[in-house]
């Protein structure tokens, strides 16, 4: 096993309200990043917060733009914004278990001054993949198109 080169930690808290049961429970809960960073988290598909899979989208895209932001910087392009849809798409194998099988990105960086052609952009996005924490971290597909 690799030696740790950092550790990146989280608090997660959760309290039972109400029943717990087999047939259902609450799954609200709080996820604390940093002394000033509380999230509001649930299970799939919940209203209350973003739930497991929302965020492992939003860390794959976070990654991807930072990778890429670094990237650019080298390249001495001058990036003027960034934004990014992501989903992250549930799916069930075929042993009856649940999966992310797939993340979408679909950046868009907008660039001052001169911009590098669709087929540059493309290839510093798959540098920008290549080179991911988080996508080195996952087995699912990830497909990115550049908006």
């Amino acid at each position: 096993m690799a030696e740790a080169v950092s550790e990146h930690r989280i608090e997660l808290a959760w309290q039972r309200q109400g029943v717990f049961s087999h047939e259902g429970f609450e799954r609200q809960h709080q996820i604390r990043f940093n002394d000033e960073l509380v999230v509001a988290a649930g299970g799939a598909g919940n209203a209350y917060g973003s739930d497991p899979e929302q965020m492992l989208a939003a860390a794959m895209a976070s990654c991807h733009m930072m990778t890429f932001l670094a990237l650019a910087s080298k390249k001495r392009l001058q990036v003027l914004s960034y934004e990014d849809e992501a989903v992250a798409e549930l799916e069930q194998r075929d042993d009856g278990k649940f999966r992310v099988g797939r993340i979408r990105l679909s950046p868009k960086a907008v660039f001052e001054g001169e911009a590098p052609d669709a087929e540059a952009l493309q290839k510093m996005h798959a540098k920008a993949h290549d080179h991911c924490f988080i996508a080195n971290s996952v087995s699912c597909d990830v497909a990115i198109t550049p908006r």
